[in-house]
């Protein structure tokens, strides 16, 4: 595929060669730089197009050398020199054939500054005012670039999209395919990333409910301890018949609460079970709640455990309290 690619571009950049060779007679020092660059030899490139520039007796070709410049320098990824020598081409030549294929330039290296905002403007003033012009997919999918590295998914899988269905031929196309499928995946973890935390968040107050619940019992069977330690034989009875009635309330409140916690575990290994199994990209960390869950289910069990043996402490000492007074 990047052979193919290479190819392409190779051919983008020699077609244009023939198109200016045929408007116009080329001085030796731009034809030779135009040639070089189609060859990938962009210093030498470079070599020959400061000649022109160099040369009073060429100077109308002074915005050609310029633009070439830039082009060079962009191709070896030197940002900052392509960029300023396309916006001097930019000022002072509006009127030359290549202005418009400038004007895409500079927002392609916009993008590549990370600057993604002015990228789209730049870039939606070149579609606009040269809507026919060669390089309009290329435009349409470096906006979508922009969005995508600015997070807005929306708006960028409707222009890859365009891209797609406009320019079926162009060779980025395979790209806005595969972008297309990435927003896709992020999308679906995201809504279940906000479920999980939604999840979590229900489950550590239902979490904190039950440990303040909890409390409240352990000080109301503290008190009843007090109470059953004080207590006459004439109202043992009667004492015996309201904790046995209370105990069974706060029992039945404890099963309550304890069954929409392991509600709440089951909805999140649910959801944990699904990012783990295949909506996580190559860039996205894993999220997982295990040791979290763990520490609480340790906790929950052994506030469980207290509360049944102060139950069967109760049972017990009830038990002896009728054997002894029967």
């Amino acid at each position: 595929m990047k052979k193919k690619i290479t190819i392409l571009l190779l051919i983008s950049l020699i077609v244009p060669l023939l198109v200016y060779g045929q408007e116009r007679e080329l001085p030796k020092p731009l034809k030779s730089g135009i040639q070089a660059f189609g060859r990938g030899e962009f210093d030498q490139a470079l070599l020959h197009f400061r000649d022109v520039i160099l040369d009073s007796s060429l100077k109308k070709y002074y915005g050609d050398a310029y633009y070439w410049i830039g082009r060079s320098h962009l191709a070896e990824e030197r940002i900052e020199k392509a960029a300023q020598n396309i916006d001097f081409f930019i000022a002072n030549y509006n009127g030359h054939p290549k202005y418009p294929d400038a004007l895409y330039e500079k927002g392609r290296l916009l993008y590549l500054q990370k600057e993604y905002e002015k990228s789209i403007r730049q870039l939606y003033e070149y579609v606009e005012n040269y809507p026919s012009h060669d390089y309009n997919s290329n435009a349409l999918f470096w906006i979508a670039e922009s969005f995508y590295a600015l997070g807005h998914f929306d708006k960028a899988d409707k222009m890859y999209s365009a891209v797609i269905r406009d320019y079926p031929r162009s060779y980025k196309v395979e790209a806005a395919q595969y972008r297309k499928s990435l927003i896709t995946l992020k999308q679906r973890e995201q809504d279940l990333l906000k479920l999980l935390k939604i999840s979590h968040e229900e489950y550590l107050k239902a979490l904190e409910d039950f440990q303040q619940r909890e409390k409240s019992y352990e000080q109301a069977l503290s008190s009843y301890q007090r109470k059953l330690s004080a207590a006459t034989d004439e109202r043992d009875n009667e004492l015996i018949n309201e904790l046995n009635s209370d105990l069974a309330s706060k029992e039945s409140e404890i099963r309550r609460l304890e069954q929409k916690l392991n509600e709440q575990r089951s909805r999140l290994s649910r959801l944990q079970e699904k990012i783990d199994s295949g909506v996580q990209t190559r860039d996205t960390p894993s999220v997982t709640t295990q040791d979290a869950d763990k520490d609480q289910v340790e906790q929950l069990l052994e506030l469980k455990n207290r509360a049944l043996s102060l139950k069967l402490f109760y049972i017990e000492w009830l038990q002896k309290n009728r054997e002894s007074n029967s």
